[in-house]
């Protein structure tokens, strides 16, 4: 079976046109908070290395033994970089979003519509109970 020019044309703008238009991208930034005190507010300010995952059904168990564990589909993940931004790309939709760093208690951010930007601040675990040590996926 030959097809013609015509139909050959149409069909490869077709397939090449479907993966750029299923991908939506989310940009965001991570920061966190440092000093602060009576009188004083805390400085904000970006964090770089923190892992930030995206996915449908998450779930973050937070291990007694230091490992947390992320549960539920994981369609993408990124580091933040060191002025704290990142940068996904998935299908549009509405997702879970978790960021981790080691020694800093995680956020879990629900329902956040892809096709735009998130902010996350996470903070310092100062509570010495030596949680938020390792990360580990859930097969």
């Amino acid at each position: 079976m030959r097809l013609s020019a015509k139909a050959f044309f149409f069909a490869t703008v077709c397939l090449v046109g479907l993966p750029a238009a299923a991908q939506a991208k989310l940009n965001g930034k991570v920061t966190h908070q440092i000093g602060g005190s009576v009188g004083h507010l805390p400085q904000t300010r970006p964090l770089g290395g923190a892992t930030v995952i995206i996915g449908t059904d998450l779930h973050l168990e937070i291990g007694s033994t230091g490992t947390d564990l992320v549960k539920g589909r994981v369609l993408a993940k990124d580091l933040s970089e060191g002025n704290g931004s990142f940068s996904l790309s998935l299908p549009p939709g509405t997702y879970t979003v978790i960021c981790w760093k080691q020694g800093y208690v995680p956020q879990v951010e629900r329902k956040v519509v892809v096709s735009g930007s998130v902010d996350l601040d996470i903070s310092k675990d100062t509570a010495g109970r030596g949680l938020h040590q390792q990360i580990s996926y859930a097969k």
